[in-house]
């Protein structure tokens, strides 16, 4: 028998072996914690839950910077989602001008409102809002609706409300359509991405 037979194994300290599974429980607690925001985000499968569906007022339009899109509420309380990128932007992946409102501060909303009345969408008629894009000098009703000219109208993407009564957004899928004569919203092929 040698002199250290008597003597304990070396074992780390119970503090530390402690420590360390609670470090890696935070650490998967966080993983998860992730993992539950991603797919309820709808990051998986395009469809973007906003707020409760009475949050917004009829009548009013709501710019949803982090996914490019208007939520227009019309006066009968129906939701329309809006790309802010029209058409002919969409396909110019060198140019990217985004559509926005004109300001009610703006002299020309007035002239172009008195211009186009009779272009409005029957869902925009009564509605102040203008949407224009600057590079092409497009315009577009309140319900995305092309007033200027014929030619392609801004993208929809489908809305819903769930469940708790929040509106929800499918981004995966767009309905492109265009003015053409009298008929305000003739389907078309999507074009870019």
């Amino acid at each position: 028998m040698t002199e250290h037979d008597d003597l304990p194994s070396p074992r780390p300290p119970v503090l530390l072996g402690c420590v360390t599974a609670l470090a890696a429980l935070v650490f998967l607690f966080g993983i998860g914690s992730c993992l539950v925001v991603y797919w309820e985000s709808g990051a998986d499968t395009g469809k973007v839950r906003l707020e409760l569906a009475e949050a917004y007022g009829r009548g009013t339009v709501q710019f949803v910077g982090d996914h490019n899109l208007y939520i227009a509420r019309l006066a009968d309380g129906a939701f329309l989602a809006l790309a802010d990128l029209d058409a002919a932007n969409r396909a110019n992946p060198a140019r990217r001008c985004r559509v926005y409102p004109i300001p009610r501060t703006d002299p020309a909303l007035t002239v172009l409102l008195d211009r186009y009345r009779g272009r409005l969408s029957a869902a925009a008629r009564g509605s102040t809002l203008i949407f224009r894009e600057d590079c092409n000098g497009a315009l577009y009703d309140f319900t995305g609706i092309r007033l200027d000219a014929d030619g392609p109208n801004l993208d929809r993407y489908p809305t819903s409300i769930d469940t708790d009564g929040y509106l929800v957004v499918d981004t995966s899928r767009r309905t492109c359509t265009a003015r053409s004569g009298s008929a305000e919203a003739v389907e078309r092929p999507c074009a870019g991405p």
